[in-house]
């Protein structure tokens, strides 16, 4: 039991699935806490620059020097260090999607699907099976995409029903965890860029990882129980894999 303890661990530890978000409040911590080290160190600069100033005061002259500057200076670099620092990490933290009705509406889908009997309509990781499977069932034709990574596979795919029209399903597998993703036709409007951009892996309110991206005048969006970090390598999976 020890050992499958301690296997299950290591998976886990691999796989992402230990991943958390950062909480809201930690921004606002994390600047309080910069602004009380910027004041700490104004008034550590205070009392060392007060001898200076009685003795100028005795003399008739500033006794100052450059030494007072390039303490300011250099409290002035630590903190705009600290403050940059501060921004690229929580740039580095997955935004929540804002609460748009497709990403709720792909949520739930994935949910019911978790729920039902029919996850999955066909079931092969064959692309001579899956990709037919669609034909006469929807008006295009998804790309079914072989994951150019391990680890990621192909179980199936089903019909479901997104923004008021039926839209294909390509369900993948990680370890236990399934991957729906949703495909269908880009809408496109006058401000369009043709070609495509890069996975924008975000989180549910409900904790559910999101990614959205658009390909070859097809959007994809995927959605699964995993962590954030799983959903990004496997979108940049299905971005380097092969078209079925």
């Amino acid at each position: 039991m020890e050992n499958n303890d301690t296997a299950s661990l290591a998976t886990r530890l691999t796989d992402g699935s230990l991943y958390q978000r950062a909480p809201v409040h930690l921004h606002a911590q994390v600047l309080a806490r910069v602004r009380e080290e910027a004041k700490a160190q104004e008034r550590a600069q205070e009392r060392d620059r007060l001898p200076e100033r009685r003795a100028s005061r005795g003399w008739g002259f500033s006794l100052a020097g450059p030494g007072s500057f390039f303490g300011g200076a250099f409290a002035g670099a630590t903190l705009s260090a600290l403050v940059l620092g501060t921004i690229l990490w929580f740039q580095a933290v997955p935004r929540v999607m804002p609460n748009s009705p497709v990403a709720q509406e792909i949520v739930s889908s994935h949910v019911r699907a978790l729920l039902s009997d029919r996850a999955i309509d066909v079931i092969s990781s064959d692309k001579h099976t899956v990709k037919p499977w669609f034909n006469g069932k929807i008006d295009y034709a998804p790309p079914v995409i072989d994951p150019a990574g391990p680890g990621f596979a192909l179980v199936g795919g089903r019909l479901d029903y997104i923004d008021h029209r039926p839209v294909a399903v390509v369900v993948y597998r990680y370890l236990k965890h399934p991957i729906d993703v949703y495909v269908f036709p880009e809408h496109k409007t006058p401000q369009s860029k043709d070609g495509k951009n890069e996975p924008l892996v975000t989180q549910s309110d409900d904790g559910y990882a999101l990614a959205k991206w658009n390909h070859d005048g097809m959007t994809f969006w995927a959605v699964t129980d995993a962590s954030g970090s799983v959903l990004r390598q496997f979108a940049q999976a299905i971005e380097t894999g092969t078209p079925r």
